[in-house]
């Protein structure tokens, strides 16, 4: 049976599905340019045997296995309305999914697509929901279920350019998420790091780039050429790892615990850890993609002066793949503080010795043992690695348990921080902030990145919502702002006012676009009308103080902030002592603050 439209001719297994592949090929070698991906990630195979537990005849599983080219192919000439043409990347995502689908179908005596009816399509739920996964229980998660679904409703949309498709809405009156069962709680959204690890994290990772990375250099640079002066001579491969061992000894290099770098295995652990911290510093001060720090090559710093200021501001030179018209990516800029130009500074030094006297530009580099190819460092690897050097270096648990770590969690974390908008929290990230903002406003430190920006908004939202939650349930408030407040707040504290305190924030966050925007010392309920530090569509960082924010309209302070405020007086109350006359009239205002602000949000706490 073919659609109403379907093609008259087999001319489209001719087509070009990439540079050296056409549609009828059963290898596809994709145009993949995307950073972190080796040449085995950029090839679709299409398989030519039976499953072997199959109820459907060899040539009815070829048709099944052309009809999903046939699906692909309409795909990237004639996507559906309002769709843009898949990359190569989603093509080959597309491609394995309706492998699998085929390979179920096979086992059940499907012979065609077209045979996908909605209760059909429910068996093939209830066997994705039940394979082997990343799930809660083990299992596939609902997001994951909804691809697969997603690839069925597309190939019914496409029906009139298939010869073999699903004829009938495969999830009528309903959608292929909610089919599959992607919910709120489902969704599996990527979580940020949690502030006392991702402080913990990236303070080590910055130890080990400043004050490790020579020593472990020299290890392996040592050992490197160890080995090619032992190849060289002619030592086989089991004597030529003694010799390099015993180099190693005789030069007892110390590693980052103290400990001295005596075996070769020992060093190359120590060239993986240190990888994955200067991976860790890039990603969590710059909020960079894990393909776009991947893609990093030598020289990718680049300086360029502050207007006339006679500054210079660094800049990380890098590709960005997943918004980018061109399949290689287009070149973009990314504002870089210190300690990223020193993770930058450390990977090429650490890339210089792996490749020795080879050719390359790549910073991210695997080498899996003396003399073995230089080959990219995948997305997949440097997740392992960011774990293993988490645990190596001891990370602070997260409610009692260790925090499993992701590429991808440190793009939250950054525009989380972003969004939040304190400064002086992540300690790694003080001198990247100060040093920026003579630059640029908090939404130029991403530069281009026009996904940052939308998650940073969203990030924007969830944490004006929890701050607010906070601040209309609390009865000790400090701050000009939180003195008002507290005094009207009554129908939304305890238990009593939990819904209503709910209803009201969703109705804040609809109707208004009121921000909270969170410091160390309170938070910042912003009305440009009257906000002291000048801001016009959020705080002015640089005039921003607590001196100044202290006299405020706009400034709320509850207990959780008590610790700031009492350690700046103490600060101040100790260089008052040693003061001159005419300087302790200044730090003993600066005390009275301190003293009010406390005494304010400690009357009801009892702290």
């Amino acid at each position: 049976m073919r659609g109403p439209s379907a093609p008259v001719s087999d001319d489209w297994l001719d087509a070009y599905v990439s540079s050296g592949s056409r549609f009828r090929d059963d290898v596809w070698e994709l145009d993949i340019h995307t950073a972190g991906r080796r040449a085995f990630h950029k090839i679709l195979r299409w398989p030519s045997a039976l499953p072997t537990d199959s109820q459907i005849s060899k040539e009815q599983h070829q048709q099944l296995i052309r009809a999903a080219k046939q699906y692909l192919w309409s795909l990237s000439t004639d996507p559906p309305p309002g769709r843009r043409r898949p990359s190569a990347p989603t093509l080959q995502a597309h491609g394995q999914l309706v492998q699998t689908i085929i390979a179920w179908m096979a086992t059940e005596g499907l012979s065609a697509f077209r045979l996908l009816t909605p209760s059909v399509v429910g068996q093939l739920v209830a066997w994705l929901r039940a394979r082997p996964g990343a799930g809660t229980r083990g299992t596939l998660k609902p997001t994951t279920v909804g691809f697969y679904l997603n690839v069925i409703n597309t190939m019914y949309l496409q029906r009139a350019k298939l010869e073999d498709s699903p004829m009938v809405n495969p999830v009528p009156g309903s959608s292929t998420s909610g089919l599959a069962g992607v919910c709120k709680r489902t969704a599996a959204r990527i979580p940020f790091i949690p502030d006392p690890v991702a402080v913990d994290l990236l303070s080590k990772a910055l130890d080990w780039v400043e004050n490790h990375s020579a020593t472990i250099i020299a290890a392996i640079d040592l050992a490197e050429r160890t080995y090619r002066t032992a190849a060289a001579e002619g030592w086989k491969e089991s004597w030529t790892r003694t010799i390099v061992n015993r180099a190693l000894a005789a030069a007892d290099i110390p590693g980052a615990d103290g400990v001295p770098l005596t075996q070769t295995v020992t060093v190359r652990r120590a060239g993986n850890h240190l990888t994955a911290a200067c991976f860790a510093l890039i990603a969590g001060l710059v909020g960079m993609r894990a393909s776009e720090i991947l893609s990093m090559q030598v020289d990718a710093v680049e300086l360029m002066p502050i207007g006339e200021t006679g500054l210079s501001q660094a800049y990380v030179v890098a590709r960005l793949f997943k918004t980018s018209q061109d399949p290689r990516g287009s070149l973009e800029r990314w504002i870089a503080p210190q300690p990223v130009v020193s993770a930058i500074d450390c990977l090429a030094r650490l890339a210089a010795v792996l490749r020795a006297d080879t050719k390359g530009v790549d910073l991210f580099i695997v080498k899996d043992g003396f003399g073995a190819p230089i080959e990219v460092m995948t997305n997949h690897l440097i997740t392992w690695r960011l774990q293993q050097f988490a645990e190596a270096v001891d990370t602070v648990p997260h409610e009692g348990r260790t925090w499993e770590f992701s590429s991808h969690q440190f793009r939250k974390t950054f525009a989380r921080f972003i969004a939040r908008g304190d400064r002086t929290q992540l300690l790694a990230l003080a001198d990247h902030f100060k040093h920026a903002s003579v630059a640029m406003t908090s939404r130029g430190y991403v530069g281009t990145d026009f996904e940052l920006h939308q998650l940073i908004n969203e990030e924007s939202r969830n944490e004006t919502a929890w701050a607010l939650d906070r601040i209309l349930a609390s009865e000790s408030l400090g701050g000009r702002m939180g003195e008002r407040i507290a005094a009207g707040n009554h129908g939304f504290r305890g238990r009593a006012g939990e819904e209503v305190r709910r209803d009201y924030v969703d109705f804040v966050l609809a109707e208004t676009d009121l921000h909270i925007r969170g410091c160390d010392y309170g938070w910042c309920v912003f009305q440009p009308e009257v906000a002291v530090c000048g801001g016009e569509i959020a705080p002015n960082e640089a005039l921003r103080s607590p001196s100044a924010c202290s006299s405020c309209p706009n400034l709320v302070v509850e207990p959780r902030h008590a610790g700031y405020w009492q350690e700046r007086r103490t600060r101040n109350q100790a260089l008052w002592e040693r003061a001159s006359p005419l300087a302790r009239a200044s730090l003993a205002e600066t005390i009275g603050e301190c003293d009010r602000m406390l005494r304010r949000i400690q009357e009801v706490e009892g702290v």
